[in-house]
């Protein structure tokens, strides 16, 4: 019988499974995919904050993100200029097999081709059962798990944990460019209702290339599809036929995060900025509140759910109030027209306003900033008509 089984080989899982086995548990990670990092479902970019934490070479940092131009419904642009960079593109394939690395360098053991299709509590382990034809049989035993998989649920729903209430649609491209060299994010109902779409361009092989996607409440494909034949209208691309990826990305946590010998991490427990629907950073320090919990209860030889509890305490303690806060600015951005969101550009445009919010904005942390937005006359005269409506 093995100590823990984490079922996803993503920075979340992997770096939970570091943090166990350098504790000194025998832990085994259960990856579905034959490769790690592939397919891409992300925008490939990482926060500073996040980037340092897992302490990974610089010789991942495809380029920093020193500035943003925000674009709205009718083009009036913000540029944000802070004083540091805001993150890092990189090259996310290499990013997750970097930390898979150190995950074996800490003793973990990682098992590719290993889709994990079901959990069976027994009254000493949990039962692991995977797919046939993989090293190791089809069942692995161990006295609890980490599920880090994802946004797939079944096993959460089996647990009583639930699932996330609510979800964006995204869907991305990566493509040879020409005439961009600067991060952009566009608003509006046109590019990307009830969130945004971005263009980030990067070195790649001697050329400039971008990643070019879009995050929506509804369908986002056709809006990247007409996003890329707009780049291609002005001479930025060749063709926008261009092969896409779509995914989905939760964008509240579950109901219980949880279960008797069983907690979700990362994007399979929905830990991820209601905001933006970014997940490394908030993964990370998750896996950390994982990682503790998980090494208390082998201690004291006890995995119930009042033990496991603490872990939902311990993550909410640090990033509660960034969710709760995070979660109510999304509902009033997604209620805005698109004159709100062009009126909400003129104010910022103005004098002083764009240098306290730049002075204030962090990419892994939004709290202060949605604060200053909510409590400026104008900018929250704008953001709390959309809630009588």
């Amino acid at each position: 019988m093995y100590d823990v089984v984490v079922v996803g080989g993503g920075p979340a899982g992997c770096y939970t499974a570091s943090l166990l086995s350098k504790n000194g548990f025998d832990v085994h990670v259960l990856e579905e995919h034959p490769v790690i990092g592939e397919p891409v479902d992300c925008s490939g970019v990482v926060g500073v904050e996040a980037f340092e934490e897992l302490g990974l070479p610089d010789s991942l940092k495809l380029r920093e993100i020193s500035a943003l131009t925000l674009v709205s419904p009718s083009d009036l642009e913000v540029h944000f200029s802070p004083a540091s960079p805001l993150a890092n593109i990189v090259d996310r394939a290499a990013f997750d097999r970097a930390i898979a690395d150190k995950t074996m360098a800490s003793g973990a053991t990682l098992h590719l081709g290993s889709p994990v299709t079901d959990l069976q509590l027994r009254d000493d382990c949990v039962e692991v059962v995977f797919e046939e034809g993989v090293s190791g049989g089809a069942k692995l035993r161990a006295r609890m798990v980490i599920l880090a998989g994802g946004p797939r649920y079944r096993l959460q729903r089996k647990l009583g944990m639930g699932e996330p209430a609510d979800f964006l649609k995204t869907a991305q491209t990566e493509t040879p460019v020409r005439g961009i060299k600067k991060t952009k994010v566009l608003m509006g109902s046109q590019a990307a209702p009830g969130s945004f779409a971005w263009i980030v361009p990067f070195p790649k092989r001697g050329e400039e290339f971008a990643r070019v996607g879009v995050s929506s409440k509804v369908v986002a494909v056709p809006y990247l599809k007409k996003l890329l034949e707009r780049l291609c209208c002005d001479g930025h691309l060749d063709s926008p036929d261009i092969p896409i990826r779509s995914w989905v990305i939760p964008i509240t946590p579950l109901p219980r995060t949880y279960a008797e010998r069983v907690l979700a991490v990362g994007d399979a427990a929905g830990q991820t900025k209601p905001t933006t629907g970014g997940g490394i950073f908030y993964g990370l320090l998750c896996a950390e509140a994982a990682a503790h919990i998980a090494t208390g209860a082998f201690k004291k030889g006890d995995f119930s759910e009042g033990t496991m509890g603490g872990y939902e305490k311990e993550w909410r303690q640090k990033l509660g109030v960034e969710i709760k806060i995070g979660a109510f600015f999304r509902r009033l951005a997604e209620r805005l027209t698109d004159e709100e969101i062009d009126d909400l550009f003129r104010v910022v445009q103005s004098d002083g306003i764009l240098a306290s919010v730049t002075s204030k904005a962090r990419f892994d942390w939004h709290k202060d900033v949605i604060y200053f937005a909510l409590r400026h006359p104008a900018l929250g005269r704008i953001f709390f008509k959309g809630l009588f409506r």
